[in-house]
């Protein structure tokens, strides 16, 4: 008896069959949270007409000084400061107008994940948040930022349960970033007082390029703007699964109708590590917005599940000048074809139809 031939399908959501099984390749699209930003991140996205449309349009909506300050973020020049309140309305922007560039393409997530703030754009690429109702929440998130002072971080390469039982006073976990490695955040004395102690013990510390916002007890005082934003919207149940890095696992129709959910979503440490554990083979992992940090991450969670960064960054954290996110998703998807079927040979990239291609 002759073998049946694998069947090769779209790469947005491909069936590649072995000689034994069939199975669904799934596009996850992360989105990272305010400390990705940096200035200049836009620059080259912004020669697609679909991105200029929509950074256009929603810098339009803005109130003109916080406009031009997002405005600064997204096309400064590289190295410059972020604002704290246009960080996160400048990711959304440009994350936001990555997604409908690949949607253009035919390339659409089967599952969304969001870094912290990141959140806001996974619910609005599910379906959950219109855009606009999301830019209005990203803009509250980005006063709150600004209205807390900013506090030391530390990374600590430790389990979350070991560092949690460590803690030092006034210090809180703030985010759960891989199973062995977590952020937290607290006094600078404090800190540098436990750094030194880590070290004594050969656990490593790095310290994050940017510190985060305030301490929870100063977080539920200061949520006016985000409750003001989120009068008269009306979310809706995700059409894809949603990753929620509240939580760490997937969001219900009755969660994600819930306005609550973005009241208690500052109040709680990501949980990152959690979110990916929810992920597994088919999934093929790329990182909408600037640099590649959860990419990095999530090869240290999932090693075996392909990943991109579709606008990733030089040694010192710049925008790389000439990205093209639309070839590095095919081409991650194409990748992956390959790799899940023994007898698709190397070449077979050309003859796999293109999502957005007439054949």
């Amino acid at each position: 008896m002759t073998e049946t031939p694998p069947t090769i399908t779209a790469p947005g959501g491909a069936l590649i069959a072995g000689p034994a099984r069939q199975r669904r390749t799934r596009l996850v699209f992360l989105f990272p949270g305010r400390a990705a930003a940096v200035t200049g991140m836009a620059r080259a996205p912004y020669a697609a007409p679909v991105v200029r449309a929509e950074v256009d349009r929603a810098l339009a909506t803005l109130d003109p000084p916080l406009a031009g300050r997002v405005h600064a973020v997204l096309f400064g020049p590289p190295g410059g400061a972020v604002p704290a309140d246009a960080a996160d309305p400048a990711l959304f922007v440009l994350a936001h107008a990555l997604t409908r560039l690949l949607a253009d393409a035919g390339l659409t997530p089967d599952t969304v994940v969001g870094y912290g703030s990141g959140e806001v754009t996974a619910a609005c690429a599910a379906g959950v948040l219109d855009p606009a109702d999301a830019l209005r929440l990203a803009v509250a998130y980005g006063r709150l930022a600004a209205d807390l002072p900013p506090t030391a971080t530390m990374s600590v390469g430790l389990p979350p349960e070991d560092v949690t039982r460590q803690l030092p006073p006034g210090v809180r976990l703030v985010a759960v970033d891989t199973p062995e490695s977590c952020v937290v955040a607290g006094p600078e004395a404090e800190l540098r007082r436990w750094e030194r102690d880590l070290a004594q013990l050969y656990v490593t510390c790095h310290r994050p390029a940017a510190p985060v916002a305030g301490h929870p007890d100063d977080v539920p005082s200061r949520l006016g703007p985000v409750a003001a934003a989120l009068v008269g919207v009306t979310p809706h149940a995700p059409r894809i699964r949603w990753l929620s890095s509240v939580s760490g696992r997937p969001v219900s129709a009755d969660e994600a109708v819930d306005r609550e959910h973005w009241l208690r979503q500052p109040l709680h440490p990501v949980r990152f590590a959690d979110a990916a554990a929810q992920l597994g083979p088919g999934d093929r992992l790329v990182e909408v917005g600037p640099g590649g940090t959860l990419t990095g991450l999530l090869r240290q969670i999932t090693p075996d599940l392909p990943a991109r960064a579709i606008l990733p960054a030089d040694a010192d954290g710049r925008p790389t000048p000439h990205p093209d996110p639309v070839r590095a998703v095919r081409a991650l998807l194409a990748g992956a074809a390959r790799r899940d079927s023994p007898h698709l040979p190397d070449q077979t990239e050309a003859g796999v139809p293109r999502p957005g291609r007439r054949r």
